[in-house]
């Protein structure tokens, strides 16, 4: 049994969520196939909560308008005849949007268990859309409710999977569909507390939807489709000449996604990881491509694996005064948790603590509130580039015969000489050297890093190291 997990991008359309039918029904094996909202709809739902929020119900209200009525022409144009039941089952997700958004505009407040309840009804539209399309070209399939699926905390938002509670649902939601035959069809990114109150598992969590079901199911394989052809050595809206890459361990692929690699949601890595299941990264639109094999094989390649970068970040550096490093730690973390924060890089010395962070309104959150306590600097306008690679990991006991590193961190230090760097991070252990510097200076660091370690012959030579088949099994 495998998992099919396909993206917004390759379901926007009528003739992508065609494509996405065919793919499924060209595979054999059993599979369980999770989709997200159509293309854009996820962010029109959230724009919707926040003009609700300021009390414009006519634009909130007719976000939600323009929603329906585009999965409504989306199912003429896909389906040979629209049955009255999924035009029903649309209805009411779009019902349940409007009882929200209209009572949020009324009290101008919207609550995290709101949003999420509205940012949900993407995917269950989708999912709905998708399994209507697959009976349509004759394929047997059953529709799941991922509330009645995927089991989480009641971190409204950025909601944590229970892995023990969803594989007991697992079972008597997707199993008994998979035993007679049919093909699950499940929304990813939404999921439920213990009590049945819809959560989200964050932006991009779809991707952890997948791989949760496919290591709750022990699945062979988790596939997870997008409009790529698998992850690339290099951002493509940074640097316009990236390759593909063939393969990669899940530590690389899990380091690549937390530095802002966009193919693979950070937190998907890890259940897959956990249970030995290979993740394999497919372009919905080139199918016969191979994509890029994620698995458990720790074979040392003797370079990079990829390149990884986030933009619009500021850092903000905060005094620390004799003795208070501490108490200034743990109010400063305190903060960014509190903003839902995401911190990309933290450094800490005597006397100052700086973090690294994405811009928007959380970060403004943090910014005023230490402000007020402590003295702050900011500087905005930087980026964060990353060099990951499994070569760059320091051998361990009893990985004496992997294969030895082609190049060292001072080599990658050596090829962005003459840029400024303001903050650089090498943990112990770890398989990744992090640059913070001038958003301005991404674009000629990402090219030097690039043409010195991911050039076509040294690529080769990677490749051949790592020791795994590009191509791996039907779909």
């Amino acid at each position: 049994m495998i998992v099919m997990k396909f993206g917004g991008s390759s379901v926007a359309t009528s003739a992508a969520i065609a494509r996405v039918r065919s793919i499924v029904s060209s595979e054999r094996r059993p599979r369980v196939v999770v989709v997200s909202a159509l293309g854009g709809v996820t962010d029109a739902l959230l724009s919707a909560v926040a003009s609700a929020e300021a009390g414009d119900s006519a634009t909130a209200l007719g976000v939600v308008d323009a929603l329906r009525e585009r999965h409504r022409d989306t199912a003429r144009a896909l389906l040979a005849a629209v049955p009255a039941a999924l035009l029903s089952a649309l209805d009411d997700c779009w019902s349940r949007a409007f009882q929200r958004l209209r009572g949020m505009a009324r009290t101008g407040r919207a609550t995290a268990r709101l949003r999420d309840e509205v940012a949900a009804v993407g995917e269950l539209a989708s999912s709905l859309l998708v399994r209507s399309a697959f009976e349509d070209g004759g394929l047997r399939t059953m529709w799941v409710d991922a509330r009645r699926a995927v089991a989480t905390d009641d971190r409204h938002g950025a909601a944590s999977p229970l892995f023990g509670p969803t594989a007991e649902r697992l079972r008597w939601s997707i199993l008994p569909a998979l035993e007679r035959g049919n093909v699950p069809v499940v929304g990813g990114f939404v999921g439920s507390t213990l009590r049945g109150v819809t959560t989200t598992l964050g932006r991009g969590g779809s991707d952890l939807s997948a791989s949760l079901i496919g290591a709750c199911l022990q699945a062979e394989e988790i596939q997870i489709w997008t409009d790529v052809d698998g992850l690339l050595t290099a951002d493509p809206r940074v640097f316009d000449r990236p390759r593909p890459v063939d393969a990669l361990t899940f530590g690389e692929a899990g380091e690549l996604a937390h530095f802002g690699a966009k193919v693979l949601h950070p937190a998907a890595v890890d259940p897959a990881a956990s249970a030995g299941i290979p993740v394999r990264i497919l372009n919905s639109s080139r199918p016969d491509a191979p994509g890029t094999l994620i698995a458990g094989h720790h074979h040392a390649r003797p370079g990079l694996a990829a390149l990884a970068c986030h933009r619009d970040l500021a850092a903000l550096e905060v005094d620390c005064p004799p003795g208070t490093r501490e108490r200034v730690l743990a109010e400063l973390f305190g903060e960014c948790a509190q903003a839902m924060l995401p911190v990309h890089l933290a450094a800490l010395a005597d006397s100052r603590i700086s973090i690294v962070a994405g811009s928007g309104a959380p970060l403004e959150n943090v910014t005023k509130a230490i402000g007020r306590r402590l003295s702050l600097r900011r500087r905005d306008g930087l980026a964060l580039l990353a060099a990951v690679g499994e070569g760059l990991r320091e051998r361990g006991p009893g990985e004496e015969h992997a294969v030895a590193p082609r190049w060292s961190p001072a080599d990658v230090f050596a090829a962005l000489s003459g840029i400024s760097l303001h903050l650089v991070s090498r943990a112990p252990g770890s398989r990744h050297i992090a640059f913070v510097l001038s958003d301005a200076d991404l674009p000629a660091a990402t090219a030097r890093l690039h043409h010195e370690f991911l050039s076509a012959p040294a690529w080769s030579d990677c490749s051949a190291a790592f020791g795994v088949a590009a191509a791996g099994g039907a779909r």
